[in-house]
């Protein structure tokens, strides 16, 4: 299953970054696609760009996700919608940043894999995108992050298994740090946020979504189960050690 034959796509989180990425990349390749994201001024102005479907969506209204998606007919889901937060360490965030950080990276993407599948399953076609993190396969300054994000990684697995048979394929992109409005909400402090994105060129989202056009327009019968992409400067698993003395 190429991407040529594939007719239509959902990805959320579809207004910025990532998301708006990826939308402009498959209308290119001919996709009917529904952006789906919070804001309807930003998704105007990428359907008047790309000829999108705008689709206003707040992916912690589960009732909306399943009334929205449980009978639309989508050959390709892109699960980007995602946040991180508190990432200036643990003892500061609130316990509302740990629900949100949750609630929108692994229970929100439950849910929208959940109203898609049935259908994919009875067309017996379909491919499911969910955007990990390297967070999620390394140790990383973020308990609350990374953990959503391990979370996202073994739900992509854990679906390879349970969808075996379906004819639905299961690909999980695990950025480093990409160049997106992620860091405005990830760091409450500036200084902090600048420089967890300078000293090196970070990926852009066009890098990402170049990885997902690339999984998608495998053959059929190839299913490109895990990317791992950063930029070419950040090592992760490694590094310096600081002694600790008494």
């Amino acid at each position: 299953m190429a991407l040529s034959d594939y007719k239509t796509a959902l990805v959320t989180g579809g207004s910025a970054g990532i998301g708006a990425a990826t939308v402009r990349a498959l209308c290119a390749a001919g996709i009917t696609v529904y952006a789906a994201a919070r804001r309807l001024e930003r998704l105007e102005e990428l359907a008047a760009e790309t000829g999108c479907i705008p689709l206003v969506l707040d992916v912690l209204d589960t009732d909306k996700i399943y009334a929205e998606l449980g009978d639309m007919d989508v050959d390709i889901v892109v699960n980007n919608a995602g946040l991180g937060r508190a990432f200036d360490g643990f003892e500061t965030i609130t316990p509302a940043d740990i629900d949100l950080t949750i609630q929108t990276n692994v229970l929100a993407a439950m849910h929208v894999v959940r109203a898609v599948t049935p259908g994919m399953t009875a067309r017996k076609r379909g491919h499911i995108v969910n955007i990990g993190s390297v967070a999620g396969l390394y140790p990383v300054n973020s308990i609350v992050y990374g953990a959503s994000k391990g979370a996202v990684h073994l739900m992509s697995q854990n679906m390879r298994v349970e969808l075996a048979g379906a004819g639905i394929r299961v690909t999980e992109v695990c950025p480093g740090r990409v160049g997106t409005e992620f860091f405005e909400t990830a760091f409450a402090d500036e200084a902090a946020r600048k420089n967890f994105a300078e000293g090196y060129s970070i990926l852009t989202p066009v890098d990402v979504a170049n990885s997902i056009a690339f999984a998608l327009d495998t053959p059929w019968h190839v299913n490109i189960g895990l990317i791992e992409m950063t930029p070419l400067e950040q090592h992760l698993g490694g590094g310096k050690i600081t002694p600790v003395t008494r």
